[in-house]
C-alpha cells in the first residue's frame, strides 16, 4: 500500500487499514521499501511553500553543544574531543560521541514495537544484527541522503504556562496535555498544516542551564530509565490521536524523551509515544533540542512558524543522528 503524500484525504487513526503481517496500529502506508515514514509529507511543494515564508533572513540554530548534557545521562558515553597537531600551523581533530547523548533525532532503528519486536516497516532485530554485515534498511542515512526541510511550528508550553499561572518543574513527571497544546497554539496564533514539524518547549533545557556541576552530576548518576522524571507530552489516547491525525512530519522537544517520563510502560496499551511514533508511524522524534533562543525569536517577532532545515549525519545503518537543525525566519 502506498499513499500519495500530497493527498488532502489522509486516513485518521481510527480509520487506518489493517496491514498484513504488521502490528495493530501500524501506519506503514508509504510503500514496502520506504525508509522515510512521515518525512514523506515534506514534499517539494510543501518545502517550496515553507521556504517562501523566509522574510527576515534570520537564522536560529537549534543544537546544544556536543558536550551537553555533560556528564552524559542514562549511562551513555560522554563526548570526547582531541585536537591533534600535525605540524607547525596545522591541526586535525578527533571526536567520539554517542549521538543519543545530546541533541538528536531518534531514528527508526532506535525503538521497536514492544509487543511484536518489529521496527518501522517490518524491520527486525535479526536484520540489524546480521553477522558480518553493515545493514542499512531503515537507517537514518536515508534521511541524510535527502535532507529534512519544511514548515515548523513552536509551541512554547513552558513560556505559556508561566504566563497563565500554570507553572511546573520541567524536571518532574508533569504531563503536558492535548488541551495544553491546543490552548498554547491558540494564544500564539498557531495553526497546523499537514507535514508540519512540531516543536514543543517543555523547559527542560532552561532548567538544566541553571544547574551547577553537582546538579548535573546528580542527573548523570541516574543510570536507569525509571530513575528519571521529566515533564513532557502525556501518554493518552487523545495525545496519540492529536499527533497522528494532524499528520506532523516529526515531533521534537527540548527534553530527553519528548513524552512525560517515566511512562507507565513502553507498550501501546499504555500509550507510550515512542511505541507509536517510531515503529508504528515512522515519525522521527527529536530530543534535547535547544529551543531557548528560538522561543525568544518567536516572542520578539510574534511568529511561531518558520522554515526548518536539518542535515542528519550520513552514517550507513545509523540508529539516530545529530539533527544539525536551523530555524530560518
Amino acid at each position: 500500500m502506498r499513499l500519495d503524500p500530497n493527498s488532502t484525504n489522509l486516513p485518521k487513526r481510527a480509520d487506518l487499514p489493517a496491514i498484513p503481517d504488521a502490528p495493530k496500529n501500524a501506519a506503514w502506508l508509504w510503500g514496502n521499501d520506504d525508509e522515510h515514514g512521515r518525512l514523506n509529507l515534506l514534499t517539494p511543494e510543501r518545502i517550496a511553500k515553507a521556504a517562501n515564508t523566509v522574510k527576515l533572513g534570520h537564522i536560529v540554530p537549534l543544537n546544544l553543544p556536543l558536550d551537553v548534557p555533560g556528564p552524559a545521562m542514562f549511562g551513555r558515553e560522554d563526548f570526547e574531543h582531541k585536537v591533534k597537531k600535525l605540524a607547525p600551523g596545522a591541526y586535525d581533530e578527533v571526536f567520539t560521541c554517542n549521538p543519543q547523548s545530546g541533541t538528536q533525532w531518534d531514528g527508526f532503528r532506535h525503538f521497536a514495537d514492544p509487543d511484536t519486536q518489529k521496527f518501522y516497516n517490518g524491520l527486525t532485530s535479526e536484520e540489524i544484527d546480521e553477522e558480518g554485515k553493515v545493514t542499512t534498511r531503515c537507517g537514518a542515512q536515508a534521511w541524510a541522503q535527502t535532507g529534512i526541510a519544511g514548515r515548523a511550528v513552536l509551541l512554547d508550553v513552558y513560556g505559556w504556562s508561566h504566563q497563565n499561572k500554570k507553572e511546573y518543574d520541567p524536571h518532574t513527571s508533569h504531563p503536558i496535555s492535548v488541551e495544553d497544546l491546543q490552548a498554547c497554539a491558540r494564544d500564539q496564533g498557531v495553526t497546523f498544516e499537514t507535514g508540519d514539524i512540531l516543536l514543543v518547549r517543555c523547559g527542560w533545557v532552561a532548567k538544566y542551564g541553571t544547574l551547577d556541576a553537582a546538579g548535573r552530576q546528580v542527573l548523570a548518576d541516574k543510570k536507569t530509565l525509571p530513575e528519571h522524571t521529566y515533564a513532557g507530552l502525556e501518554q493518552s489516547a487523545a495525545m496519540i490521536d492529536f499527533l497522528h491525525d494532524n499528520y506532523f512530519a516529526a515531533a521534537v522537544a527540548d527534553n530527553p524523551m519528548l513524552e512525560m517520563w517515566p511512562p507507565k510502560s513502553f507498550s501501546t496499551k499504555d500509550y507510550c509515544l515512542h511505541a507509536f511514533l517510531l515503529p508504528m508511524w515512522g515519525m522521527p522524534i527529536g530530543e534535547l533540542w535547544d529551543l531557548e533562543a528560538l522561543a525568544e525569536k518567536c516572542n520578539a517577532t510574534g511568529r511561531y512558524s518558520f522554515f526548518l532545515t536539518s542535515s542528519p549525519d550520513y552514517v550507513h545503518g545509523s540508529v539516530g543522528s545529530h539533527p544539525n537543525a536551523l530555524a530560518i525566519f
